[in-house]
């Protein structure tokens, strides 16, 4: 059985070689049966066939001694199962063997990895049962691995899962795990998971299960034998057995394999227990016994174990029990050691016999190795030593090489051992060597990585193992895996100065730890076989909870210095946590206290992985796919997952560096922004357009060579943009600048050329220009805000993405405001409102259909105004800049371009009236404060639409609109008296004394002359009294009639606002009798006063309609309220709270005469029940026209446009949901009459009809219903308008919750009631109606007209003929017809 010549297959080797071979017998029978029962569960008769494998042992004593699963010595050349394949459970491909040979190792396969770096990598197997994966099974599991087969397995108290973990030659190869119930499974889940092992053999490896607490064994020579699902047959095949010398207390902690039917079993009170599955003739039985000391003198059941271990007391003091070579044929060698490092050497015989070859007490000698290092404290009683695990090395790993005559006689093992304090541990690796009864510790390797104390009671034993080629050790701990190198450092400088300053001198040690939030732990584990053509290696882990992984570990290179060496970096540990922390859920890589990375060295490496990533340089990333989009957004999600992780688990980094990573994520989100709109814009593209090439493409062949990183066309990458994106993005800045730079290179060369380029496709490309520019300026700066948190800036230090000015000290130059930007946003705003003027004065030049659209013209002109802003930040971040310096000469030069950028915005503005872009001028004006610009764009404005309003071409249409825009204008000016005072009013006097035009001064309104009446003007709330000052002292109507307008604002009640409102009427009118406002400037004014009495005059209106109801009431505010309340609000707003409240708080200032704005007196009309107003007064006919009146001159007042919006269409809304329109949609049964009757009734009609009555609709058209579906109904879209700007979130949530009410019934109103439908009908007959109306009445104003002319008629013959009879009578002249008097008669 312990040959080392033998090489007969594991079936024969159990047998008696000198046995005959039995051909026909019961067993060849049931193997040729097996296929039909094997179709039961997914196996078939090719499931077990061999293949054929090599191993590759190095550096090991010979083929006898080689590093196998757990640190145990794997004897291939007494095994005769060594050299065959156990790893497919599936039909194999004829292709066969180099097919497997072809795919191992590939990804293709299904496994996922979970990281990489340069040293080792750790893979999700594909194979792995979904019962090991579930997270949330509270069984506990037990695992094996059966690396020299394949094979795992796991137990439960009741059942085994048997799978294959090596994927076979085919993806068809993957079949489910075997499932063996077990025939003696446990009922207690508090007890000890069974324990199982593999047996190999062939042609398929056999099961054994040992009962922990019972000793019970089941061994199945066969898998198949084992899995039947015929519960007879199963036992049958089955070969039971108990563990004898069980005691009370007792139980079996773990299986150690010393042959491969041979088996240790090690019991937690110390014994140790050799079992056989076979005997010497091959017949299967059970068969064990308890190792014990002949030779010693005490005796007992444990002979001199008893001895060693201190009494049958001293429980759980094993530590390790690993089976070595087979020194002599039938003989095989185990070490055992107690956690206080005493060590055993066994020799166990082919018949069951052993003998203890030596006892050793090596405490004292581990322990002053470890004291050599300096990491333990001689004589400190709080610290204790434990010898945690051992595995078997082959006899060359710390490069000392044992001669071949030594190595019979020398045993070479790894120790892993443990010195813990209280809350502290220290973990070391020994290199020890056994010779002569002696042991020799030749290398120790303390872990520095790892000091997480072990606490028996909570933590499973950790778990040693040396894979070939025995390079390095893994240690697993219950959720952690320790990697450390076993290869000695060559001696040099370097390494002594890291041995004074007790640093590692290891070339690396890592440790892998589980995420603490989720429930894993390793529960099985083994060190995996060389594969042929893989020189790594390898252990494969059960991880309860997730599956089955395989760490493996390059294999490393030998005599090399240690600075030659790889090591695990910074940049390492910073990769993994970057490219894989957010992509599986089972490591952590947040990092260890017992792993301090220098600031330094995490900066640097930071630094360079961000750069990876921006060039596309990391290993890490792809640089090819179908998506640029996807790759893209990865790259993007690496940058962010790097700072997370840095915020997360690392000291800050300085300054410098965060803003450097800063703008490499800046970098990259604005190019994901320029990608979308490069990819965009195909689909939008004519057909003509797609021929022509964009601008990045022209810019590729732009950009220098130094700039950019040269495609491969012989390499075959054709696509220099996509190029571009993928290894350039960290120089975006270059491509920026070319944006503009290539405009006048590119239309130079095409006149060059002969080929002038089209106007259309020259603006094309400045529109592209446009969109580079802006794309990444506007997404850089958005980010830099959005994100300066998460860098660990102060969000409150930048506004709009630029830093305020102390803020700038010690920084270098910015990516965004390089000298090349500043000039480059600058030229090209420039070069487009060149462009716009040179297309305006040669338009008629253009050939037909080379004129660019004005679509475009004007999308581009609004995009300039955008990179007008851009620019301008620009250069305020450069002077900033450059003011912040240390320098004096710096600093001048920042003053210089502070002041050259304002004369650059200046002209900037200008340039943005002649591309139809004056309000977006002055909204710029506005925000950089540009005085002289403003005025500018203003009075510019104001004298264009003067002289074109005089003009004899104008239509009446057109002069509405400029009288509007003048008023808009005009507008603006009085506003900046208010909010900008003496800069505004310098600028804004300036320019009239610029102009010659200072006697127009007093002109422009009375805010002009406010610096005169300095306390009046500065102090609004004096309003009240400011205009007696000005009529009495000043003899300023005007100012009077402003002061008198600003006085009314102050008071509430509505007589005394009518008062002041009519007072300041009468003053603006005075101060045009008295010359001191034109005619034309006091209309406005007097028509904005006309406007707010109209408003006051509904609301006494209002409020007389009310009175009788309020009458009903008891003279006091709540009261007359709650009736009001009663008979208006109690079916539109009962459910509704806010509009509820808001409604009578509105009604109860009505009560009081107290004043409403017209927005809020028109919510109120609004918001009232149709069912308290008579249907025939007029008031009501008309009250959703006058609120929608009053909104519209309320928008005209306030100019606030969004809020005019919001309000009309609630009105609309709520003016269509007084009536049931389902009702009126059901017309069956009804005649038209009846349906005419019922739509005239509704509000709806009415409004419409009187606003076709009144002519309203010819500037405000209805809307239709479906534009006003959702309207108000979120807190965002409340947002929009003005009127809720300083409202909570909680108080426009219960707004939004009573419009989402209305909006319900108003789609019922559009669904159920089909008013989409019914609109144009309804609106149609409103106006027809309306147009009757009329018709009815001028024709009764023509029969009056006609009555009054006859009766005229009438009276004037009567009169004629009372006038011919009294002359005749007079006189007897005659006259002819005509009335003359004839002669000569």
């Amino acid at each position: 059985m312990f040959s080392s010549n033998s090489i007969a297959p594991a079936s024969t080797a159990l047998r008696n070689p000198r046995r005959r071979q039995r051909t026909g017998s019961e067993d060849s029978a049931t193997v040729q049966q097996l296929p039909k029962r094997l179709k039961r569960y997914g196996l078939t008769s090719e499931t077990f066939q061999p293949v054929q494998r090599a191993l590759k042992a190095r550096n090991a004593y010979s083929r006898e001694a080689t590093p196998a699963v757990n640190g145990f010595v794997q004897d291939t050349d007494s095994h005769g199962y060594a050299d065959q394949d156990h790893t497919s459970l599936a039909i194999r491909n004829r292709a066969g063997k180099k097919a497997d040979r072809d795919n191992r190792g590939s990804k293709g396969d299904g496994s996922i990895e979970l990281t990489k770096n340069d040293i080792y990598s750790i893979t999700r197997l594909a194979t792995t049962p979904m019962e090991l994966q579930h997270q949330r099974s509270l069984t506990k599991w037990h695992g094996e691995v059966a690396p020299s087969i394949g094979y795992a397995i796991a137990t439960t108290p009741s059942e085994a899962l048997v799978w294959r973990y090596k994927n076979g030659t085919n993806a068809t190869d993957s079949l489910k795990p075997v499932v063996v119930r077990l025939l003696h499974a446990s009922q207690n889940v508090n007890q000890p998971s069974p324990l199982g092992v593999l047996v190999p053999s062939s042609p398929e490896p056999g099961l054994l299960i040992v009962m922990p607490m019972s000793g019970k064994v089941t061994y199945w020579e066969t898998l198949s034998g084992a899995a039947s699902v015929d519960i007879a047959r199963q036992k049958q095949q089955a070969v039971e057995g108990i563990v004898t010398g069980l005691s009370s207390g007792e139980y079996i902690t773990r299986i150690t394999e010393a042959e491969p039917q041979g088996f240790l079993l090690t019991i937690n009170s110390g014994k140790i227990a050799h079992m056989t599955v076979a005997d010497p003739q091959g017949k299967a039985g059970i068969n064990t016994q308890v190792l014990r000391n002949t030779n010693a003198q005490a005796a007992g059941i444990l002979g001199s174990l008893r001895n060693v271990f201190g009494g049958t007391g001293w429980l759980k003091d094993i530590a390790a029990v690993k089976a070595g070579m087979s020194v002599h044929r039938g003989q095989r060698e185990c070490v055992i050691v107690t956690k206080k490092g005493i060590f055993q050497g066994w020799e166990l015989k082919w018949n069951g016999a052993h003998s203890l070859k030596y006892e050793i007490d090596a405490k004292s000698v581990l322990m002053k190795s470890i004291q050599d290092l300096g990491t333990f404290s001689h004589g400190n009683e709080h610290q204790h030593f434990n010898v945690l695990d051992l595995a078997y090395l082959p006899a060359v790993v710390s490069g000392q090489e044992v001669t071949s005559s030594a190595s019979r006689s020398t045993t070479r093992l790894l120790i892993l051992t443990m010195t813990s304090g209280a809350n502290d541990a220290r973990y070391n690796l020994h290199v020890a060597d056994i010779v002569d009864q002696m042991i020799n510790i030749l290398v120790v390797h303390p872990i520095f990585c790892y000091r997480t104390p072990i606490v028996p009671e909570r933590s499973s034993k950790p778990i040693l193992l040396v894979p070939e080629p025995g390079q390095a050790a893994y240690v697993f701990f219950e959720n952690s895996i320790v990697l450390v190198s076993l290869q000695e450092i060559e001696v040099s400088p370097d390494s002594q100065l890291q041995a004074e300053a007790r640093k590692p001198l290891d070339p690396f040690q890592d440790v892998i730890d589980f995420r603490k939030d989720k429930d894993y732990s390793v529960v099985g584990c083994g060190a995996d076989t060389l594969d042929r053509g893989r020189h790594d290696s390898a252990c494969i882990a059960m991880v309860q909870g997730y599956g089955v992984i395989r760490v493996s570990i390059a294999a490393l290179e030998e005599d090399l210095m240690s600075s030659e060496r790889a090591t695990i970096t910074a940049e390492n540990k910073l990769e993994q946590a970057v490219f894989y922390g957010s992509q599986q859920s089972l490591l952590d890589f947040s990092g260890r206290p017992e792993i301090q990375l220098s600031i330094e060295d995490v900066q640097e490496a930071a630094l360079r992985i961000s750069r990876s990533i921006t060039s596309s340089s990391s290993k890490h990333l792809s640089t090819a796919g179908p998506s640029m989009e996807h790759h893209l957004q990865r790259r993007s999600a690496a940058l962010a997952d790097l700072i997370k992780h840095l915020g997360n688990n690392h000291p800050p980094l300085d300054r410098m560096a965060r803003w450097k990573l800063l703008w490499e994520a800046e970098k990259m989100a604005a190019a994901k922004a320029i990608w979308r709109s490069y990819s965009d814009s195909f689909a939008s593209k004519t057909e003509r357009e797609k021929g022509e090439r964009v601008l990045l493409y022209e810019l590729m062949d732009c950009i220098s060579e130094k700039d950019k990183k040269e495609n491969q066309p012989e390499d075959y990458e054709t696509d220099p943009v996509r190029h571009w994106f993928v290894n350039d993005i960290w120089r975006l800045e270059i491509l920026v600048a070319w944006a503009m730079k290539a405009l006048p290179l590119l239309y130079r060369e095409s006149i060059e050329d002969g080929q002038p380029m089209s106007s259309a496709y020259r603006a094309r490309l400045i529109g592209e220009a446009h969109d580079i520019q802006l794309l990444a300026l506007q997404t850089a700066y958005n980010f830099r805000q959005e994100n300066a948190c998460l860098y660990g800036f102060d969000e409150s230090s930048m506004a709009d993405g630029l830093l305020f000015q102390q803020d700038y000290e010690d920084m270098p130059e910015i990516w965004t405001s390089l000298p090349i930007i500043c000039e480059a946003t600058q030229k090209l705003a420039e070069y487009f409102q060149d462009f716009a003027i040179e297309l305006d004065s040669h338009n008629s030049s253009d050939e037909e259909g080379d004129s660019p659209p004005q679509r475009l013209l004007e999308d581009i002109a609004k995009k300039n105004a955008l990179l007008v802003d851009v620019s301008c930040k620009t250069h305020i971040e450069r002077s900033r800049l450059l003011q912040a310096n240390d320098s004096p000469d710096v600093r001048k030069e920042g003053d210089k371009l502070e002041e050259m950028s304002g004369g650059y915005r200046t002209k900037l503005l200008k340039g943005l009236v002649d591309t139809g872009q004056p309000f977006a001028a002055i909204k710029l004006g506005e925000k950089y404060n540009d005085m002289e610009a403003l005025a500018e764009v203003l009075e510019s404005e104001i004298q264009t639409s003067q002289v074109e309003l005089n003009s004899s071409l104008i239509n009446g249409e057109d002069t509405e609109d400029l009288r509007a825009k003048i008023e808009l204008c005009e507008g603006y000016v009085d506003k900046y008296f208010d909010k900008y005072g003496a800069a505004w009013a310098n600028a804004f006097f300036a320019k009239f004394v610029g102009q010659g035009r200072i006697s127009q001064l007093l002109l422009h309104g009375p805010k002009q002359r406010e610096h005169l009446t300095t306390f009046l003007r500065n102090y609004p709330e004096c309003a009240a009294f400011s205009w007696i000052n000005e009529v009495a002292v000043e003899k300023d109507y005007a100012a009077a009639a402003d002061d008198l307008r600003f006085a009314q604002k102050q008071m509430s009640g509505v007589w005394a606002k009518k008062v002041q409102l009519s007072m300041s009427k009468l003053a603006t009118m005075a101060a045009v009798n008295k010359q001191q406002q034109e005619n034309e400037k006091a209309i406005p004014v007097i028509q904005r006063i006309d406007g707010r009495l109209e408003v006051l005059n509904v609301q006494e209106e209002l409020y007389n309609y009310l009175v009788p109801t309020m009458r009903r009431a008891l003279n006091d505010t709540p009261a007359k309220t709650e009736v009001v309340m009663e008979q208006y609000g109690k079916r539109f707003v009962r459910v509704k709270t806010a509009l509820r409240g808001a409604l009578k708080f509105n009604v109860g200032k009505i009560v009081e005469e107290q004043a409403l704005d017209g927005e809020e007196l028109a919510d109120t009309i609004s918001l009232m029940d149709e069912d308290g107003f008579d249907p025939d007064n007029d008031f009501s006919i008309r009250r959703f026209l006058t609120a929608l009146k009053l909104v519209r001159l309320y928008g005209l007042q306030t100019g606030d446009v969004g809020r005019q919006e919001l309000l009309e269409k609630l009105i609309w809304k709520r003016c269509i949901i007084q009536d049931d329109w389902p009702r009126i949609n059901r017309t069956e049964l009804k005649d038209d009459a009846q349906v005419q009757a019922e739509t005239d009734a509704t509000a709806l009609f009415k409004t419409l009809r009187e606003g076709f009555k009144s002519g309203f609709w010819e500037d405000n058209p209805p809307p239709e219903p479906s534009s006003l579906c959702g309207v108000g109904i979120t807190v965002e879209s409340l947002r929009t308008s003005s009127r809720y700007n300083t409202a909570s979130d909680s108080a426009l949530s219960l707004i939004a919750a009573d419009l989402e009410v209305e909006d319900k019934v108003f789609i019922l109103c559009i669904e159920a009631g089909r008013l989409r439908e019914w609109w144009k009908g309804i609106v149609d007959a409103a106006k027809a109606s309306a147009r009757n109306e009329a018709d009815r009445m001028g024709e009764e104003k023509s029969h009056e007209r006609a009555a009054e002319r006859e009766f005229q008629d009438r009276m004037r013959r009567d009169d004629k003929a009372a006038w011919e009879v009294e002359g005749e009578v007079a006189s007897r002249t005659d006259m002819d017809e005509e009335g003359d008097v004839m002669m000569g008669m």
